[in-house]
Protein backbone atom coordinates (compact mmCIF):
# COMPACT_ATOMS: atom_id res chain seq x y z
CA UNK A 1 0.00 0.00 0.00
CA UNK A 2 2.54 2.48 0.78
CA UNK A 3 4.24 1.51 -2.62
CA UNK A 4 1.31 3.06 -4.25
CA UNK A 5 0.79 6.28 -1.89
CA UNK A 6 3.99 6.99 -2.91
CA UNK A 7 3.49 6.73 -6.77
CA UNK A 8 0.33 8.83 -6.39
CA UNK A 9 2.79 11.29 -4.70
CA UNK A 10 5.42 11.12 -7.28
CA UNK A 11 2.74 11.37 -10.05
CA UNK A 12 0.78 14.66 -8.15
CA UNK A 13 4.64 16.69 -8.09
CA UNK A 14 5.43 15.63 -11.67
CA UNK A 15 1.97 17.00 -12.73
CA UNK A 16 2.69 20.17 -10.91
CA UNK A 17 6.34 20.63 -12.27
CA UNK A 18 4.13 20.11 -15.74
CA UNK A 19 1.97 22.33 -14.38
CA UNK A 20 4.68 25.30 -13.80
CA UNK A 21 5.85 24.43 -17.05
CA UNK A 22 3.26 24.91 -19.13
CA UNK A 23 2.92 28.17 -16.99
CA UNK A 24 5.87 29.61 -17.91
CA UNK A 25 5.90 28.47 -21.28
CA UNK A 26 2.29 30.31 -21.77
CA UNK A 27 4.05 33.45 -20.21
CA UNK A 28 6.76 33.62 -22.10
CA UNK A 29 4.93 33.11 -25.09
CA UNK A 30 2.20 36.15 -23.46
CA UNK A 31 5.28 38.00 -23.53
CA UNK A 32 6.16 37.96 -26.77
CA UNK A 33 3.46 38.83 -28.16
CA UNK A 34 3.09 41.91 -26.07
CA UNK A 35 6.48 43.09 -27.48
CA UNK A 36 5.59 42.24 -31.03
CA UNK A 37 2.12 44.28 -30.28
CA UNK A 38 4.33 46.95 -28.87
CA UNK A 39 6.95 46.65 -31.75
CA UNK A 40 4.26 47.13 -34.40
CA UNK A 41 2.36 49.80 -32.39
CA UNK A 42 5.42 51.70 -32.72
CA UNK A 43 6.27 50.75 -36.72
CA UNK A 44 2.55 51.81 -37.18
CA UNK A 45 3.04 55.01 -35.39
CA UNK A 46 6.72 56.24 -37.56
CA UNK A 47 4.48 54.83 -40.80
CA UNK A 48 1.86 56.85 -40.10
CA UNK A 49 4.11 60.13 -39.62
CA UNK A 50 6.33 59.20 -42.41
CA UNK A 51 2.94 59.32 -44.78
CA UNK A 52 1.32 62.17 -43.06
CA UNK A 53 4.50 64.08 -44.19
CA UNK A 54 4.65 62.58 -47.47
CA UNK A 55 0.98 63.52 -48.01
CA UNK A 56 1.20 67.48 -46.91
CA UNK A 57 4.23 67.58 -49.73
CA UNK A 58 1.24 66.58 -52.32
CA UNK A 59 0.44 69.08 -54.61
CA UNK A 60 -1.68 67.52 -57.22
CA UNK A 61 -3.88 64.29 -57.93
CA UNK A 62 -0.93 62.90 -59.76
CA UNK A 63 1.02 63.06 -56.75
CA UNK A 64 -1.26 61.45 -54.29
CA UNK A 65 -2.17 58.95 -56.40
CA UNK A 66 1.87 57.92 -57.07
CA UNK A 67 1.86 57.58 -52.97
CA UNK A 68 -1.32 55.28 -53.19
CA UNK A 69 0.75 52.07 -54.31
CA UNK A 70 4.02 52.43 -51.78
CA UNK A 71 1.82 53.23 -48.79
CA UNK A 72 -0.39 50.24 -49.45
CA UNK A 73 2.54 47.90 -50.55
CA UNK A 74 4.15 49.45 -47.31
CA UNK A 75 1.09 48.92 -44.92
CA UNK A 76 0.63 45.05 -46.39
CA UNK A 77 4.18 43.90 -45.63
CA UNK A 78 3.91 45.31 -42.65
CA UNK A 79 0.30 43.27 -42.00
CA UNK A 80 2.09 40.45 -43.27
CA UNK A 81 4.69 40.63 -41.04
CA UNK A 82 3.10 40.61 -38.05
CA UNK A 83 1.00 37.49 -38.95
CA UNK A 84 3.87 35.26 -39.80
CA UNK A 85 5.28 36.69 -36.32
CA UNK A 86 2.28 36.30 -34.12
CA UNK A 87 1.82 32.87 -36.05
CA UNK A 88 5.28 31.99 -34.87
CA UNK A 89 5.33 32.47 -31.40
CA UNK A 90 1.68 30.79 -30.74
CA UNK A 91 2.75 27.81 -33.10
CA UNK A 92 6.18 27.57 -30.75
CA UNK A 93 4.18 28.12 -26.75
CA UNK A 94 1.37 25.59 -28.20
CA UNK A 95 4.06 23.02 -29.83
CA UNK A 96 6.08 23.54 -26.01
CA UNK A 97 2.62 23.02 -24.06
CA UNK A 98 1.35 19.55 -26.26
CA UNK A 99 4.95 18.12 -25.79
CA UNK A 100 4.74 19.12 -21.91
CA UNK A 101 1.44 18.05 -21.85
CA UNK A 102 2.30 14.28 -24.08
CA UNK A 103 5.36 13.54 -21.76
CA UNK A 104 3.04 14.08 -18.35
CA UNK A 105 0.44 11.53 -20.18
CA UNK A 106 3.07 8.91 -20.95
CA UNK A 107 4.57 8.95 -17.39
CA UNK A 108 1.37 9.01 -15.87
CA UNK A 109 0.16 6.33 -17.99
CA UNK A 110 3.24 4.47 -17.14
CA UNK A 111 2.80 4.88 -13.70
CA UNK A 112 -0.21 4.33 -13.81
CA UNK A 113 -0.32 0.76 -15.31
CA UNK A 114 2.58 -0.05 -13.16
CA UNK A 115 0.02 0.75 -9.87
CA UNK A 116 -2.57 -1.56 -11.78
CA UNK A 117 -0.05 -4.55 -12.50
CA UNK A 118 1.54 -4.40 -9.00
CA UNK A 119 -2.01 -4.61 -7.22
CA UNK A 120 -3.45 -7.07 -10.23
CA UNK A 121 -1.98 -9.82 -8.37
CA UNK A 122 -3.56 -9.03 -5.03
CA UNK A 123 -7.07 -8.80 -6.39
CA UNK A 124 -9.95 -10.47 -7.77
CA UNK A 125 -10.42 -11.31 -11.60
CA UNK A 126 -12.56 -8.43 -12.02
CA UNK A 127 -9.64 -5.85 -11.61
CA UNK A 128 -8.23 -7.47 -13.95
CA UNK A 129 -10.82 -6.82 -16.53
CA UNK A 130 -11.20 -3.32 -15.15
CA UNK A 131 -7.18 -2.90 -15.86
CA UNK A 132 -7.30 -4.21 -19.61
CA UNK A 133 -10.42 -1.92 -19.81
CA UNK A 134 -8.79 1.05 -18.55
CA UNK A 135 -5.02 0.25 -20.60
CA UNK A 136 -7.31 -0.07 -23.93
CA UNK A 137 -9.06 3.41 -22.66
CA UNK A 138 -5.76 5.15 -22.64
CA UNK A 139 -4.76 3.79 -25.72
CA UNK A 140 -7.75 4.95 -27.45
CA UNK A 141 -7.14 8.21 -26.02
CA UNK A 142 -3.86 8.77 -27.16
CA UNK A 143 -5.30 8.03 -30.54
CA UNK A 144 -7.71 10.41 -30.14
CA UNK A 145 -5.21 12.85 -29.03
CA UNK A 146 -2.54 12.10 -32.01
CA UNK A 147 -5.87 12.77 -34.16
CA UNK A 148 -6.49 15.65 -32.97
CA UNK A 149 -3.32 16.87 -33.12
CA UNK A 150 -2.87 16.15 -36.62
CA UNK A 151 -5.79 17.83 -37.60
CA UNK A 152 -4.44 21.17 -35.73
CA UNK A 153 -1.96 20.93 -37.57
CA UNK A 154 -3.30 20.51 -41.04
CA UNK A 155 -5.72 23.79 -39.84
CA UNK A 156 -2.66 26.03 -39.11
CA UNK A 157 -0.88 25.26 -42.56
CA UNK A 158 -4.27 25.97 -44.17
CA UNK A 159 -4.09 29.05 -42.41
CA UNK A 160 -1.04 29.92 -43.12
CA UNK A 161 -1.24 29.66 -46.74
CA UNK A 162 -4.86 31.37 -47.12
CA UNK A 163 -3.00 33.81 -45.19
CA UNK A 164 0.06 34.03 -47.60
CA UNK A 165 -2.74 33.88 -51.02
CA UNK A 166 -4.21 36.46 -49.71
CA UNK A 167 -0.92 38.83 -49.59
CA UNK A 168 0.29 37.72 -52.61
CA UNK A 169 -3.10 38.90 -54.50
CA UNK A 170 -3.32 41.62 -52.70
CA UNK A 171 0.08 42.15 -53.93
CA UNK A 172 -1.22 41.52 -57.66
CA UNK A 173 -3.80 43.72 -57.14
CA UNK A 174 -2.05 46.60 -56.15
CA UNK A 175 0.64 46.49 -58.63
CA UNK A 176 -2.29 46.80 -61.49
CA UNK A 177 -1.85 50.24 -63.04
CA UNK A 178 -4.87 52.07 -62.18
Amino acid sequence: MYNVAEKFTSTNKAGLEALNTIINTSLTGIGALATLNLQTARAFAERGAENFAALSEVRDLAGLKALQKPMAMAALDQSMAYSRRAYKICNESSSAVVQVFEGHLRQVGGDLFAAINDGRQNLPPAVGFAAATAKSLMAAAKQVYGQASEVGRQVADSAQASATAAGESAVKLLAKPA
